[in-house]
């Protein structure tokens, strides 16, 4: 009887070490699942960091292109550099009108399947719209509105 209560002694402190090793391992494996939740977490911040660094990249790039264009068009026209900015710089929209600026193409890639236009609004702000070129019936959407001005030294502003 001694006999089998130490060995039942014995199988008991086994079993209790074998479960707080058990224990001691979820115990790890949760503290892991958490270390690669917030993990997950900050790569998402990431992500969603660099999409929105991305976005202001290809808006800085639009207005360079818009800029561009228009300054390309304004040097190489008397007769578009007055139908173009009233003396104090800012867009005369009822010339412009009658003009190739009213509604044009400065940025067109095939490989991507987008083309962007720019669009004169009445206020005399560009709209710059993006088309999908593989979808010929979508609506182009509104991807910035820049104000354009002349300043002092003849250079075409978009803002």
């Amino acid at each position: 009887m001694k006999k089998v209560l130490i060995v039942a002694c014995a199988l008991l402190l086994t079993a209790c070490s074998e479960i707080s090793e058990g224990v001691q391992t979820a115990q790890q494996a949760v503290e892991t699942g958490q270390q690669a939740i917030e993990t997950g977490k900050q790569a998402v911040e990431a992500g969603q960091q660099a999409l929105e660094a991305g976005k202001q990249l290809a808006e800085s790039e639009v207005a360079k292109q818009l800029q561009t264009y228009l300054q390309q068009k304004y040097e190489s026209s008397e007769a578009l550099r007055n139908a173009m900015f009233s003396g104090d710089g800012q867009l005369l929209v009822e010339e412009l009108q009658k003009t190739e600026l009213a509604n044009f193409s400065f940025y067109k890639s095939d490989m991507f399947g987008v083309e962007y236009t720019g669009t004169l609004s009445a206020d005399g702000t560009f709209k710059v719209l993006k088309h999908d070129l593989n979808n010929q019936g979508a609506e182009p959407t509104v991807v910035k509105e820049f104000k354009v001005t002349l300043d002092g030294n003849g250079q075409v502003q978009v803002q």
